[in-house]
């Protein structure tokens, strides 16, 4: 069976928003965990890029990958929506970037939840 007809585009774009937060998430965590590696310049994911690409029906997604297996996961380059910055990691800087994504996505979740809620009380009939 297919959901599509249970869905509509703020349903898929809060899905989206879970995914893109959690791709998020793994840069920031990146950044912090190469804060000491030497020339290592901190990574950033262009929400804005992602957005306007997404309003165009087009769906861009971070693929992650690892070059060598004693390395971090991390973007793949040359996607363009994860772009280097060529400045240094700020451990605080992350962490606040980090509290900021975690709070986007609880959004998304609790928006999320909330739009299942209606549809099952849709579904069983619920006069809320």
């Amino acid at each position: 069976m297919s959901w599509g007809a249970f869905t509509d585009g703020a349903m898929r774009l809060l899905e989206k928003s879970l995914t893109w937060r959690t791709q998020n998430q793994e840069i920031i965590a990146g950044n912090i965990a190469n804060l000491d590696t030497p020339n290592y310049t901190r990574k950033d994911m262009d929400f804005q890029k992602i957005l306007e690409s997404y309003s165009q029906g087009n769906v861009l997604e971070v693929s992650l990958t690892r070059t060598d297996q004693g390395h971090l996961p991390g973007a793949e380059p040359g996607l363009g929506l994860v772009q280097e910055t060529g400045e240094e990691v700020d451990l605080d800087q992350q962490m606040v970037r980090m509290a900021e994504n975690h709070l986007s996505y609880q959004a998304s979740v609790q928006m999320l939840i909330k739009k299942l809620d209606n549809l099952r009380a849709v579904i069983e009939g619920d006069s809320k």
